[in-house]
């Protein structure tokens, strides 16, 4: 009989908890709900349950499909608010705090992804992002074979505590369209740092596709597992092949714990090696060696010392005075905090030693001094400032196999989960700040980024949805002479993005680090992509285009460049223009002299060629000499007369 009661409980709790209505996350408190289009709400219930919706002074209502779902269509507001949400089934559901005005959606990769809390005078920026009239939502991370219907999240408040995590870029174009319009503003953010484009787009947006249309198609039948334990074992293989090329390490001892370092360089820590100006950290990979002298008293040696280093990338082996005191594998974000055992301390001269490997991308230790630093009988003492550094080890070949399955080890992972969810809601239109992983396949990207576009469209069910994006900022080391470039390709294939309709772009060739490929001026970036709403998706008269390239035409030894959105015309930011190439029949480029000879006019000629017969501007990776803006301070975008393949035609 206890059996069968208690059997009679569970049933009546598991009825009970499906009963009940249910909300996705992104219909919650604080929301933000696309104002002057049909405002869609949906949830989940029992089949065959009434649902009731409660807002503004109207009741709207739903019965539950046989499949447990529910969505509701109110018509279309202005903006306004807050509103309170009641909804009524099984259950009751009350939700407040609901504004009506514009919802953008801000996706891409890291530099979209990169935080508030990161950007140039962060401090300040993050003390003001007080707004209650912006609404913040995060899309969780998470890889799905699938499409998914919801995902983890919320909306929060901007306030300096919440906008410090959030896209740096995304707030700051809504904090001046909030500004400018004096409307509500709803920002989800749904970006992954390193993700291809390809994992952007849906299967059935990729369908006829000839590189990943198929995969595309298969991608909800792949055995995960299996395929993590097969790269497991294959990337454990590549990292002892890795560290066995360290001079450091020898016949299984890390011989330079406790080397003398008096031959080793100087440098300045903390910092990514690769931003600290030394050439041979330049663009490295690889394992490189860190010591740093400090002198402790009878004091400092009465209990156990704490080290700490902060984030490192991407893995160490950290010693003191010789002795492993600990280690950390490749751990994205994690801070390395050490405990320094009594033993180990002694009066006078301690050596800590930092063995960092890198396996491609930014290396080293992150930048925030505070969290660097020896904590000893309770006395904190910085360590930042001169450090010693030695090569062990430079990686030339870039084949380190996945650990495991990512968002770009097949198309569609990053939809599934990240957009997905998100296509039910009606939204004001989309920012777009991606392709520095499709770095080498430009001419591919011509065709994958409309793609997306239209299945974006598609899916969210409006065809006019506006579309803004960035084009790439300048990254890498400035050429001494002309030479290809695969993100002037990338580049291009952007540019040429915008002959789909309602779309816009903004360049950040101007705003970039050649050491960084995370720039911290992100304000600029926000700043022009809001002004090019402004005027593109809200139609006001604001000056925020960037002059273009319009044609051209030969004149013996010049070439006279055209061009367009000039305003009352173009300027070199330094009085000479520069970072223009120019070439003959045989195609060999060289610098060439520019001259601004009209408003909307260059003329462009060089000694070197006497029959020339096209021209490049900001042609190269880092184009840190093009200075060509318009009369409102906006760049030139970078372009060429030429339609010769580049290097990355027919890369896949």
């Amino acid at each position: 009989m206890i059996k069968i009661i208690l059997f009679l409980c569970l049933s009546c709790l598991s009825l009970s908890g499906f009963a009940t209505i249910k909300l996705p996350s992104l219909v919650g408190n604080n929301m933000v709900l696309q104002r002057e289009k049909p405002i869609k709400i949906w949830g989940y219930g029992t089949p065959g349950e009434k649902i009731v919706v409660l807002f503004a002074g109207k009741e709207f209502k739903a019965t539950t499909a046989s499949l447990g779902k529910w969505k509701i269509t109110m018509p279309k507001m202005k903006a306004g608010g807050p509103y309170q949400m009641v909804l009524n089934g099984e259950n009751k559901i009350i939700l407040s705090n609901i504004l009506i005005g514009d919802v953008w959606l801000c996706s891409g990769q890291s530099n979209m992804e990169f935080n508030l809390q990161d950007v140039l005078n962060a401090d300040r920026e993050v003390m003001d992002a007080n707004f209650p009239e912006i609404r913040l939502y995060n899309v969780d991370k998470q890889i799905s074979l699938s499409e998914q219907e919801n995902t983890k999240g919320s909306w929060n408040l901007c306030t300096s505590n919440n906008a410090k995590y959030f896209s740096a870029v995304g707030y700051f174009f809504g904090r001046r369209i909030n500004q400018d319009l004096k409307v509500p503003i709803g920002l989800i953010n749904a970006s992954w740092g390193g993700t291809v484009i390809e994992s952007w787009i849906s299967k059935e947006g990729l369908i006829d596709e000839e590189t990943f249309g198929k995969k595309a198609q298969e991608v909800a039948k792949f055995d995960t597992a299996a395929y993590n334990l097969k790269q497991r074992l294959l990337n454990n293989q590549w990292l002892k092949n890795f560290n066995l090329q360290d001079e450091g390490f020898k016949s299984g001892s890390y011989i330079w714990a406790d080397a003398n370092s008096s031959d080793w360089n100087n440098i300045s820590m903390p910092n990514g090696w690769e931003f600290t100006g030394k050439p041979d950290l330049s663009e490295m990979d690889g394992i490189v060696w860190f010591k740093k002298e400090i002198e402790l008293n009878a004091q400092d040696l009465k209990n156990n010392a704490i080290l700490n280093l902060g984030v490192i990338l991407n893995a160490d082996k950290t010693f003191f005075n010789g002795v492993l005191i600990g280690k950390t594998d490749d751990a994205w974000g994690k801070v390395r905090s050490y405990n320094i055992p009594k033993k180990l301390l002694k009066i006078g001269k301690n050596i800590i030693t930092v063995r960092i490997e890198n396996y491609g991308g930014d290396g080293g230790f992150s930048k925030k001094a505070d969290q660097f630093y020896i904590n000893t009988n309770e006395i904190t003492t910085t360590l930042a400032g001169e450090w010693k550094y030695k090569i062990g080890y430079k990686l030339t070949t870039y084949n380190r196999p996945e650990k495991q399955i990512n968002p770009n080890t097949l198309p569609t992972l990053m939809y599934n989960n990240m957009i997905s969810p998100i296509v039910n809601l009606s939204i004001k239109g989309v920012l777009w700040y991606q392709g520095e992983s499709n770095w080498d396949r430009g001419y591919q990207y011509r065709e994958l980024f409309p793609r997306m576009i239209s299945d974006w469209r598609t899916k969210f069910e409006d065809q006019d949805l506006p579309v803004l994006f960035v084009q790439l900022a300048n990254y890498h080391k400035k050429n001494d002479n002309p030479t290809d470039s695969y993100l002037a390709e990338v580049r291009e294939a952007q540019d040429l993005t915008q002959k789909v309709k309602n779309t816009g772009m903004v360049t950040a060739i101007d705003v970039g680090d050649a050491a960084n490929i995370h720039p911290k001026n992100k304000q600029e970036v926000g700043r022009r992509l809001a002004l090019l709403a402004e005027k593109q998706v809200y139609n006001l008269d604001v000056d925020s285009l960037s002059s273009a390239y319009e044609g051209f035409k030969i004149n013996d030894k010049l070439i006279q460049l055209k061009f367009k959105n000039v305003y009352d015309g173009l300027k070199s930011k330094s009085g000479v223009p520069g970072n223009f190439q120019i070439c003959g029949a045989n195609r060999v480029w060289y610098w060439a002299n520019a001259e601004i000879a009209s408003k909307n006019t260059i003329n462009v000629s060089s000694e070197d060629v006497q029959k020339p017969i096209a021209v490049r501007y900001a042609w190269e990776d880092n184009p840190a000499e093009a200075n060509i803006i318009n009369s409102k301070g906006l760049p030139l975008f970078p372009f060429r007369t030429d339609d010769w393949q580049g290097i990355s035609y027919g890369k896949k």
